[in-house]
């Protein structure tokens, strides 16, 4: 019997554990995708107005999927190609990349510049975040006189149990949001705070990494449940074992068998 991780809670994976259980192998959750416990009440209202928005600002990738959440609730998602998107960081604007969304990335938080030279007057803007808004972004927005609606969505952090890794001989990843957080949770994650002259030249870029929270057993194959989560961990340099050959349970579990006996 050998022990293979789902990245993923076990009400999203029941099938898929079955199977694996029928193969005669240990499945073990290990939800790794912070979610939010209940959205709020004005996201449910922005997301059914979708069409009154032309820019959205979003800090943090968890906000950004509880707001897709809300818009596919709402049954708005067709309205969202005309949106255009100014994320906090790479990582966020990965997320919405993902989506078809058209997005842009203010370098080095330079919010000024970046409203300035994007936004009207006339834009409807809302800025979706977790925690604190940077206060040059809100001093930014009202300089330039545009309205805007603030939106905080407070996500829950899954609890990662790191005995679970110890043993196993493989990890299944179900989506692009797990396979980035895996590999910040294998190789580490950055840092969110500005640069300073003590730890940057002038020509260098700030990136910051906190260490890794996993250590992975020496061997442990990634298998990736779609296209789309296999080109998510390769562009963060983590090697794919196998990916499966459809969506099913049983294709997912074939490339895991593959990944096993390989």
């Amino acid at each position: 019997m050998a022990q293979v991780l789902l990245l993923t809670p076990p009400d999203q994976a029941r099938d898929l554990a079955f199977l694996l259980e029928e193969e005669g192998h240990e499945p073990c959750f290990l939800p790794v995708v912070p979610v939010a416990p209940e959205l709020p009440l004005g996201l449910r209202a922005v997301a059914e107005q979708l069409q009154r928005l032309t820019w959205i600002i979003a800090i943090g990738r968890a906000p950004v999927r509880a707001f897709l959440e809300a818009v596919n609730g709402a049954g708005t998602r067709n309205r969202l190609r005309k949106v255009q998107w100014l994320a906090s960081d790479a990582a966020t604007a990965r997320v919405i990349g993902r989506q078809g969304g058209v997005v842009r990335v203010p370098g080095d938080g330079k919010w000024t510049s970046a409203l300035s030279g994007l936004l009207t007057a006339d834009d409807e803007v809302l800025v979706l975040h977790e925690g604190e808004v940077p206060e040059i972004l809100v001093e930014s927005l009202d300089a330039a006189g545009l309205h805007f609606s603030l939106v905080e969505i407070l996500t829950r952090a899954p609890a990662v149990d790191a005995a679970l890794a110890n043993e196993a001989r493989v990890v299944i990843v179900h989506s692009a949001a797990a396979g980035e957080a895996w590999a910040e949770l294998t190789r580490g994650a950055p840092v969110q705070h500005p640069p300073s002259e003590s730890c940057c030249g002038p020509n260098e870029q700030h990136a910051p990494l906190a260490g890794p929270v996993l250590a992975v057993p020496l061997g442990l194959r990634v298998v990736a449940s779609s296209p789309a989560a296999a080109e998510a961990l390769q562009s963060l340099g983590v090697e794919v074992y196998a990916t499966a050959r459809g969506t099913s349970a049983d294709a997912v579990v074939d490339a895991a068998l593959e990944a096993l006996t390989g």
